[in-house]
């Protein structure tokens, strides 16, 4: 049985993504009461207000809680994680040295899911600690895979996932927010600016799955002396590939801030 610690919208996504592939046996802990009759109503899985009883009750065991409640919620359950317990974290900036400096089993894996998850088109990134052994890594995937694709990295670059795939929602949200301000501004209705920027990102996204590189897709929309290049000159005067570097290297700087622990 999978036992998932917190009911939070990212165990819900991955809760829906897997009862859609039939799987089944969960059971997850949640401290609201209403939450906990909204999972179980939903997706037929079994919750309790009891992190023990998911605890003594599965094989292994999905921390989805937040990273600033990880210590309290560690305490409380390392007493029932046995050594083949396998547990999965996909708390923000909680290293795998933390997870076993606080439990005895050596099966943790470490994972970056992101938001488009919760529409099954996650991407999620995996990193599994030095002694992992056994076949836990087929179970950890197939969750994954419920949810979108996954990848198999070292611990050591997961900052810079975090800043890439984990905070790049909100990246791309706020280049589409932009560009649907901008075309109400020139006298689009708010409907048919976000219809013209949603479909236009999607496009694109689609033509690169191709396997069509960015710079390749950028220079077949760019005519000489046409209406994409003066945009683009513009996006170079303000040094726009400067700006996307200083925010990811920022907020892989704030994840290894996150991730030191005592």
């Amino acid at each position: 049985m999978i036992g998932f610690i917190g009911g939070g919208n990212m165990a819900e996504a991955m809760i829906k993504g897997m009862t859609a592939k039939g799987m089944k046996d969960i059971y997850v802990s949640e401290p609201r009461e209403d939450r906990r009759h909204e999972l179980a109503a939903t997706y037929g899985v079994k919750a309790t207000s009891s992190n023990h009883k998911v605890v003594s009750s599965c094989d292994v065991i999905i921390l989805a809680v937040k990273p600033q409640n990880m210590g309290k919620v560690l305490d409380e359950i390392a007493p029932g994680i046995t050594e083949e317990t396998l547990v999965i974290s996909i708390a923000a900036g909680i290293t795998l040295a933390y997870l076993e400096s606080r439990l005895k089993t050596r099966q943790l894996i470490r994972v970056m899911p992101n938001t488009p998850a919760l529409v099954q088109e996650g991407m999620s990134v995996m990193s599994l600690c030095g002694s992992f052994h056994g076949s836990g890594v087929d179970t950890v995937q197939a969750i994954l895979m419920s949810i979108g694709r996954v990848l198999v990295l070292p611990e050591e670059l997961m900052d810079a996932v975090t800043a890439v795939s984990g905070s790049g929602p909100a990246f791309f949200a706020l280049f589409v927010e932009a560009m649907i301000g901008a075309g109400e501004r020139m006298g689009l209705s708010g409907k048919d600016a976000t219809a013209l920027a949603l479909q236009t990102m999607l496009g694109t996204v689609k033509l690169l799955e191709t396997g069509m590189s960015a710079e390749k897709l950028r220079r077949m929309v760019t005519s000489p002396g046409g209406t994409t290049e003066a945009g683009l000159k513009v996006f170079e005067e303000r040094s726009l590939r400067d700006i996307v570097s200083d925010a990811l290297l920022a907020a892989r700087k704030r994840a290894a801030e996150l991730g030191r622990r005592e």
